[in-house]
């Protein structure tokens, strides 16, 4: 199926050809699609839950990829999904993925496999004037009856959109939400612009003692808040989460790495009053020994009929200041 997909360059306009583009490529021994527009490169791996794997910046990798699963797919034993998995309860494949809140209800404590790491058809691709794009469906996932479909749009002026599509296609009622995952390299820093003044900050996190050895994060040095802005600081592999209850969907992220500084902004709407799954629309997650910390978007809750559908809409852009 794959091989049949065609794809053409954005414009005739030959002063633009060189800067734009969508083609097939092998991305660390995967089978990828690359979105180029100017300096931006996003790379799509169908093949381990449509995950958007790499995002490049003027030559530099923002996202996290695990140098240990590059190249691998599941092949179905469980031994082999053992091996993937690691010392860890799913494989940390990398980069952004569509997870189903919450995780409490997560079969045998990790994301549904099928959804996470099956692999996606691509449903369609574009290459246009103002934007390109790949669209890509999951299976229906055996455990839950759930399936995703992930769009992500390249327009160009350099600001890719992702609309995440959760689908009930049991015969049951499903409550669930959709949740989007990013994996960032570490050192960074996650800021967000709270309505609280002085103290009253901390009133806006959910913290989750059981992920790590702080507790709560408020009490700890990761945490600053200073002229309305709230600021998480993930540079040492000390494992923490905590969630934000901010009424703009607004996140602003500083990478400090080795190859260069950049800076990635991403934009989601949060619904006034919605009941979030994890108590709040926005998570920070600090990994304890692998190189990387997320992001983490969230859409209300819903209550899903049989054949019903939700959606989360994403906007990021990169830049080097």
């Amino acid at each position: 199926m794959i091989g049949d997909i065609s794809h053409f360059l954005a414009t005739p306009d030959e002063s633009r050809r060189s800067r734009r583009s969508l083609r097939w490529i092998c991305f660390r021994g995967w089978q990828a699609l690359v979105l180029t527009q100017d300096e931006l490169e996003l790379t799509v791996v169908p093949s381990i839950g449509g995950r958007l794997i790499s995002i490049r910046h003027g030559g530099v990798e923002l996202a996290y990829v695990s140098d240990a699963l590059a190249g691998k797919m599941p092949d179905g034993s469980d031994e082999q999904w053992r091996v993937l998995c690691g010392e860890w309860g799913f494989p940390l494949w990398g980069g952004g993925k569509t997870w189903v809140a919450p995780e409490s209800n997560w079969p045998d404590g990790a994301p549904q496999r099928d959804l996470d790491s099956g692999p996606y058809g691509v449903l369609a691709t574009w290459n246009g004037i103002d934007s390109m794009g790949v669209e890509l469906g999951s299976g229906v996932c055996g455990r839950s009856g759930l399936q995703i479909t992930r769009r992500i749009e390249l327009a160009a002026n350099g600001v890719w959109t992702t609309v995440h599509r959760l689908i009930n296609r049991s015969g049951e009622i499903r409550e669930c939400g959709i949740w989007d995952v990013l994996m960032l390299r570490r050192p960074g820093s996650v800021s967000v612009r709270l309505d609280q003044t002085g103290d009253q900050w901390r009133e806006a996190i959910v913290p989750f003692p059981e992920k790590g050895p702080i507790g709560d994060v408020r009490g700890s040095r990761f945490l600053s808040f200073a002229d309305g802005v709230l600021s998480a600081h993930c540079d040492d592999a000390i494992e923490f989460k905590f969630g934000i209850n901010a009424s703009g969907g607004a996140l602003d992220v500083r990478l400090m790495l080795p190859e260069g500084n950049k800076r990635l902004l991403r934009s989601f709407d949060v619904v006034a009053d919605a009941r979030y799954l994890h108590g709040a629309p926005m998570e920070v997650f600090n990994a304890p020994a692998l190189p990387y910390f997320e992001i983490e978007s969230h859409g209300p809750a819903h209550t899903l009929e049989a054949g019903a559908a939700c959606e989360l809409r994403v906007k990021e852009w990169v830049s080097s200041r």
